[in-house]
């Protein structure tokens, strides 16, 4: 007997609609692998939560990506019902979704269920193991103490209210998985520390995630003078930071930079892309430094404009920046970054751009200042990050990693039966 390679996916990153809007259908059909596996589903559990009246409840909706692609978006509660009860309501829904998922899997012989995050996830992906009798993959995107540090806030607070009790679910979720992938070297390492078993600990990077414009080299890119002109930065140095505009981003340090380098007497804009809930208050202080007129926060934007816009960014600000830092090293410009995260895997000193003590603004400021002094240093940064990140994250070779774990994942929990 053989099994169905077919995979279950439970992910929180974006709805359907929103992947469509940011052109992020490579990463999405990233997931089959090449055909590796013979069906995915795609599960957003809580897409209700980003509808309006009615669309917010009610039952899973189900969206055909292609003939192996399924892309399942479940809702917040069965009716509307009183505010009171929403809880109750909320807790209803959850239980019919796993039921409904037991079915799906089950007619779809599903022999592996994938996680985004160890905690609500952790749980439905739990539960779904232990019904199917199937194994429990895990792909780890964030340090997520770093967050609680930042913030406060536990990763779910509506959810499980203190961190300790997700401290809890986490150990017990890392301890569980058969497939530990982080995206980088220092989120695999956070869920070794948390009771994640070494042997099954990997890392699935996020080439193959990239769409195909970024691949591209400079030279082959559709121009953006027009984009230029309607920000007004035709002829006109800026950096350019790409990430949410949420305190655990520390998009603040990229005004205090802008602001610093005025005071040194350089005429440079800061291009900040990306929404969050802190726009406001960006925007107010970008106004208390006398900066609001060099600080351009665009929103989020589709990939082909990011795509055609980081080539004539002069330095890439990347306090804490994520698949974004990625898409930024493709584009041949230099990074000043702090040593964060993941960060210190791209950015070497003196080599592909400059990496400061995390927190120190000062010092990412200086790292700027020495770029700007020195074009061809700039220049050759810039060519040297994009070769690094071309063989880092050639997408063929992760694929090929990617399905030889998956593959050794299947014999340690199938064995002969595979």
């Amino acid at each position: 007997m053989s099994i169905k390679k077919s995979i279950l996916i439970l992910d929180l990153s974006y709805t359907l609609q929103m992947v469509k809007d940011r052109e992020l259908m490579t990463a999405l059909e990233s997931r089959e692998l090449g055909g590796f596996f013979d069906k995915v589903i795609s599960v957003h559990p809580l897409a209700g939560l980003f509808e309006k009246g009615f669309g917010r409840y009610g039952k899973p909706v189900v969206n055909k990506i292609n003939d192996n692609h399924l892309f399942i978006e479940g809702k917040i509660g069965t009716y509307m019902w009183p505010s009171f009860l929403l809880p109750l309501n909320f807790l209803i829904v959850q239980i019919k979704l796993i039921k409904y998922l037991s079915n799906i899997c089950r007619e779809h012989e599903v022999a592996v269920i994938r996680i985004g995050d160890p905690y609500y996830l952790g749980i439905i992906g739990l539960i779904l193991s232990n019904i199917l009798k199937v194994p429990l993959a895990i792909r780890v995107g964030y340090r997520y103490d770093l967050g609680y540090k930042l913030s406060g806030k536990p990763s779910y607070p509506k959810l499980f209210f203190f961190r300790w009790i997700e401290k809890i679910i986490e150990k017990v979720v890392f301890s569980k998985c058969d497939l530990i992938a982080g995206a980088n070297e220092d989120n695999a390492n956070y869920a070794l520390k948390n009771r994640g078993r070494s042997e099954v600990v990997t890392i699935f990077r996020y080439g193959n995630l990239i769409h195909p414009e970024h691949w591209l080299d400079i030279v082959e890119r559709k121009n953006a003078d027009s984009e230029l002109s309607v920000l007004g930065l035709v002829d006109k140095m800026f950096t350019v930071t790409v990430a949410s505009l949420e305190k655990r981003k520390n998009v603040d340090h990229v005004i205090k930079i802008i602001d610093e380098l005025k005071k040194r007497d350089f005429e440079i804009y800061g291009l900040v892309i990306g929404e969050g809930s802190q726009l406001s208050e960006l925007n107010t202080m970008a106004n208390n430094l006398g900066v609001c007129d060099q600080i351009i926060f665009t929103g989020n934007k589709n990939q082909q404009w990011i795509a055609k816009m980081l080539p004539r960014a002069t330095v890439v600000l990347s306090p804490h920046m994520g698949r974004g830092l990625t898409e930024a090293a493709l584009a041949a410009v230099p990074v000043v970054a702090y040593d964060h995260d993941w960060q210190r895997e791209i950015v070497s000193n003196e080599e592909t751009g400059y990496l400061v003590e995390n927190d120190d603004w000062v010092a990412m400021a200086d790292g700027v200042e020495k770029l700007l002094l020195n074009e061809k240093k700039r220049a050759q940064m810039g060519k040297n990050i994009r070769e690094k990140v071309l063989k880092m994250m050639d997408p063929g070779n992760l694929e090929r990693h990617e399905i030889n774990e998956y593959n050794k994942l299947f014999d340690r929990y199938y064995g002969e039966n595979k």
